[in-house]
């Protein structure tokens, strides 16, 4: 049922400084609009994310009409449109229906930003479903260098993810062994991780 305030509602999501804007625009702001106001909602996101977009104008595009969104943000990233956390957040979105493994090189790179905002984004998001040996390395690249505890966790758990490794599908004990060498700070405990990883897949 359509809610007369609904595009009211939309708009006033971007003056509020509280946990609705923390956790960003959903599918509920959008399911009660007429179809004239979601695609003025859709035009409005589509300005922000055409002059380079964020985590929230690329999150709320795709909640207010995925497929469009798709074409437009798969045109955006063949166009270079996109720089840092925004480029990834745009790929993981497209990621997500087209299925692309040539996406991976966006998260890939973003792994060595300068930025670690980005690479905590790409270790996050990158997909661990089209695994790559570079993608490997790269994981395994940043969970040896990686400065930063949350970008570090994050690359932890999308290399445990590579390997379809789990308490549940190596027991418990197997995958705190491993995941405790991946999170030390003796390099030669990581090393021996990695062999553990690498071994099960032999």
């Amino acid at each position: 049922m359509a809610d007369t305030n609904a595009y009211q509602n939309f708009l006033d999501f971007f003056s509020r400084r509280d946990k609705e804007r923390l956790d960003g625009l959903n599918e509920g702001y959008f399911s009660r609009m007429m179809p004239d106001e979601r695609n003025q909602a859709f035009e409005y996101l589509l300005r922000l994310v055409e002059a380079g977009g964020g985590r929230e104008s690329i999150h709320g595009l795709f909640s207010a009409d995925w497929e469009r969104a798709t074409t437009v943000l798969t045109r955006l990233l063949k166009e270079h449109r996109f720089t840092g956390e925004a480029e990834v957040i745009a790929a993981w979105n497209v990621y997500r229906v087209e299925r692309d493994s040539s996406l991976l090189e966006i998260f890939i790179r973003a792994m060595s930003s300068d930025d670690k905002r980005v690479r905590q984004s790409a270790a996050y998001y990158v997909p661990t479903d089209a695994v790559t040996l570079e993608l490997l390395a790269a994981l395994k690249q940043m969970i040896r260098a990686e400065t930063d505890q949350l970008a570090a966790i994050h690359a932890v758990n999308a290399l445990l993810a590579c390997y379809d490794v789990s308490k549940e599908s190596i027991g418990i004990k197997a995958y705190q062994t491993i995941y405790r060498g991946l999170r030390a700070a003796d390099s030669t405990a990581k090393e021996a991780a990695f062999r553990q990883l690498d071994a099960l897949y032999a």
